[in-house]
């Protein structure tokens, strides 16, 4: 009489496993899910970030531009000072990316002196918006309140609350770069996205603004 084989157990797997997934099962081996990337994660959260911002800004811009036929009648000019907070918001992309090649190539001391530059700058350009605030009130001394006037205070002052907010980034990797003696490359690069972003939304906010 033939014997019926019982077929072999497959190695590996525990009570119940057989049809479960590679990466769901226990044990060593290739099943195993791809190690968390915390850098992807954050990168991917600061894009949305940005994207939120965009939106609101964009908003304010389209509210802005309905409201353009009526600036005929508004006398409201452009602060000659939020021309020069623009060009140096611009500028100061180019030593937050010196920063940046300086990380990558693990040379402190260079994120230090770019990151250094990179936050006098934005400190200034803060100063010279709050002059550009004084130098309105002083045109328009006397004069009604008025959409466009509100508006330019609205769009600025929020764009600064997130350039501040920048600000204290840049001051935290001036830290690690000077006297923690370390660089986070991940950090900068971090950093260095929000900033040249920042500069590229004030000078097409900029922009939307001089239209007439």
């Amino acid at each position: 009489m033939t014997k019926l084989k019982t077929p072999a157990r497959p190695q590996g797997r525990g009570v119940g496993e057989g049809n479960v997934p590679p990466r769901y099962r226990g044990g060593d081996g290739e099943g195993h899910e791809q190690p968390f990337d915390r850098f992807q994660a954050a990168r991917l959260g600061l894009y949305i970030f940005l994207g939120a911002i965009t939106t609101m800004f964009g908003a304010l811009a389209v509210l802005y531009l309905l409201r353009t036929p009526a600036r005929a009648e508004f006398a409201f000019q452009m602060p000659k000072l939020a021309w020069f907070s623009t060009a140096l918001i611009l500028l100061s992309s180019i030593p937050c990316q010196m920063a940046l090649n300086a990380a990558r190539a693990e040379q402190p001391r260079g994120v230090w002196r770019g990151m250094l530059l990179t936050l006098m700058l934005g400190a200034l350009f803060l100063a010279l918006q709050l002059g550009s605030w004084g130098e309105v009130a002083r045109q328009l001394q006397g004069a009604p309140a008025h959409f466009f006037t509100a508006m330019f205070y609205v769009i600025s002052a929020t764009h600064g609350l997130h350039l501040l907010g920048g600000l204290v980034f840049v001051a935290i990797l001036l830290y690690q770069a000077q006297v923690a003696g370390r660089v986070n490359v991940q950090s900068v690069e971090l950093g260095a996205i929000y900033w040249h972003f920042l500069g590229v939304l004030w000078a097409a906010l900029f922009g939307v603004m001089l239209i007439k």
